[in-house]
């Protein structure tokens, strides 16, 4: 059976959407966990938040941990440093591209950190993504339990919690915990009452 490999010459791509002010930016890189990525993106555009994914190759089309292929809203290249209010970050296979950042995008996060902007990771991404640039050495976070030791190697201190918040970095484990991960981003987003409606619509309790 011959089966077709989609690319962006096989599909049709729509036109690249960019930001007209400060915007929420959900990265996606090669492997990327679909569950941790557009789950988050729903709830969050649910909440009024204006939410653009962003893949972190040259091309839009973006293939996921499970083999979903995602046209992304822009690439990397087409992200503005000055519009970001929030870097949301999903987990990956430790080998993936999505968890292992080229030089240029560690140098937008740290710089966005340093600058007092926010983030929010799960699974994978508070250890093998924030870890390296020295972010978790700097706050209480949580993320894959598996990783606990490459989280701690890089000065982290590790949260049995599902989900760890501080004002400026949102830390979450896994796939099971995204819906409280996304809705974490949205209370400190949007606020208490945001989150709450929220919850009633999406009947989570």
């Amino acid at each position: 059976m011959n089966t077709q490999i989609m690319t962006e010459t096989s599909i049709k791509i729509p036109a690249s959407v960019k930001p007209e002010g400060k915007a929420t930016f959900v990265m996606l890189g090669t492997g990327f966990d679909e569950i941790e990525a557009i789950a988050p993106v729903d709830v969050m555009r649910r909440a009024g938040m204006e939410v653009y994914t962003v893949s972190m190759t040259e091309n839009r089309l973006v293939r996921g941990a499970t083999g979903n292929n995602i046209v992304a809203d822009m690439t990397v290249a087409d992200l503005n440093p000055s519009q970001i209010d929030w870097l949301v970050f999903p987990g990956a296979d430790k080998s993936e591209a999505a968890v292992n950042l080229d030089k240029e995008l560690q140098n937008i996060v740290t710089a966005h950190w340093e600058n007092g902007g926010k983030i929010a990771a799960i699974c994978a991404a508070p250890a093998l993504v924030l870890g390296p640039l020295g972010i978790i050495s700097e706050t209480p976070a949580t993320g894959y339990p598996f990783l606990k030791d490459e989280f701690e190697k890089n000065g982290g201190t590790y949260s049995n919690d599902n989900v760890v918040v501080t004002d400026r970095l949102i830390t979450s484990k896994g796939p099971g915990t995204t819906l409280e991960f996304a809705l974490a981003v949205v209370r400190i987003a949007k606020g208490e009452e945001t989150e709450k409606a929220l919850r009633e619509g999406m009947v989570i309790m």
